[in-house]
């Protein structure tokens, strides 16, 4: 196999309301905070990346700017609204959240810098209020993709399933556990379900993954791609700060630094 370092900017999957167990009550329900993976009442998160450059004598400094998101929650830990920012903190668009009485999340607006809606996304459930399916329309409400979802016997997602509009499945992804939870393997399968991906990954104790090993199939000689991760944490337990190295040998290369600045109720 060839080894080359993984450049990836950090990428945010949210998954609003996900059910953890087959029968739901709202006393059940899991705050989207907490699915994000925070801890505490947050109100308010400001999180912005940057190009990391390396100086003389190794010192690390942030670079330019390259996203900017700020999301916001009420006091139940329901996600309200995120915004995605320039660089010039200028609003490039932003998704706003509905809820249902349970508390799980069934529908998206996005919205551009006008307030114009310029996108939806929608949550089904089924009667058991687990999430089934999401779907993704345009702004002239033109179905654009689906994403179907499976459980394993504990409630945990094991496997999503990509569709395009014609609901033809483009991608699979499996998803296998560690005993306290983490995932510890994700297998990607393309539509003609061949392997192309295997994500390997390695936790600190706040379950933060702190390695990540990348087997790429797509090519026809296999290439591996390892990315480390190292963290700050605030005093309740959340990590304001996040340094992402891509490892090529011994050759730990700093790619991203990841700032987030937290508001508690």
């Amino acid at each position: 196999m060839q080894y080359k370092p993984l450049f990836l900017v950090g990428l945010m999957v949210l998954l609003c309301g996900v059910a953890q167990a087959q029968n739901l009550t709202q006393k059940e329900y899991t705050p989207d905070a907490v699915t994000d993976g925070y801890v505490g009442q947050v109100k308010r998160v400001l999180q912005v990346t940057y190009e990391a450059v390396v100086v003389d004598n190794d010192h690390m400094k942030k670079g330019d700017a390259l996203e900017r998101i700020e999301t916001v929650y009420n006091s139940r830990g329901q996600r309200r609204s995120m915004t995605y920012l320039s660089t010039e903190e200028d609003i490039i668009f932003r998704t706003r959240y509905k809820h249902d009485g349970f508390g799980l999340c069934t529908l998206e607006h996005i919205v551009d810098n006008n307030e114009k809606v310029i996108g939806r996304t929608y949550y089904n459930y089924t009667s058991q209020n687990i999430l089934r399916e999401i779907y993704v329309e345009d702004a002239e409400r033109q179905v654009e993709s689906r994403t179907n979802y499976k459980y394993d016997d504990q409630g945990r997602i094991s496997q999503l399933s990509y569709n395009d509009q014609y609901n033809n499945i483009f991608k699979r992804e499996v998803y296998l556990y560690n005993p306290d939870g983490t995932i510890q393997k994700t297998l990607v399968y393309d539509r003609g379900d061949r392997k192309i991906q295997e994500w390997r990954f390695e936790y600190d104790k706040h379950r933060q993954a702190v390695s990540q090993t990348l087997y790429d199939y797509t090519e026809d000689e296999p290439e591996v791609f390892f990315t480390l991760y190292r963290y700050d944490y605030d005093s309740r337990g959340n990590w304001v700060r996040k340094v992402e190295y891509s490892l090529d040998g011994d050759k730990m290369d700093p790619q991203y630094i990841i700032e987030r600045k937290l508001e508690y109720f």
